[in-house]
């Protein structure tokens, strides 16, 4: 049986090098939502087995805009982990916030998305995701709307 393509979604440029592949993965989770209308979505990466206690895969968060010509602009990534003691919470450990155009980690604090080295940053972070999205570490992949 031969199936059809999913579509293709048209994202806008973004300031950082977002690769092919992670442009791929969001129109795939984006496909199987297809009745998204404009508006302001959040897909949300996560790993059931990550605890304070034993570390694992960090949930990332990937904030995206529908405009009105079903584009998509990623409006900022965020890396979560756990901090904190005697009570962990859920913190940012590093965020690409592309509204501001500003970077944040948790070591380094806030930075300018133009601040030296942030492209090799981001590459290196991005290629973490991707080979951590490959081996199946995600689990479950949900999509917001507000």
């Amino acid at each position: 049986m031969h199936r059809n393509p999913l579509p293709t979604i048209a994202f806008n440029k973004a300031v950082l090098p977002i690769s092919l592949t992670l442009l791929n993965t969001l129109n795939n989770v984006l496909n199987k939502h297809t009745g998204l209308v404009e508006g302001h979505h959040i897909i949300h990466f996560s790993n059931k087995h990550y605890t304070a206690e034993h570390g694992g895969y960090h949930p990332v968060e990937i904030a995206l805009k529908k405009d009105i010509n079903n584009k998509y602009t990623i409006l900022c990534i965020t890396d979560l982990s756990f901090n904190g003691y005697p009570y962990p919470t859920l913190e940012r450990d590093i965020e690409f916030d592309f509204t501001h155009t500003t970077v944040f980690t948790r070591y380094s604090g806030l930075k300018s998305m133009t601040a030296p080295n942030t492209d090799k940053l981001y590459t290196l972070w991005e290629s973490r995701f991707i080979a951590n999205l490959t081996k199946g570490a995600y689990n479950p992949i949900e999509l917001r709307s507000r």
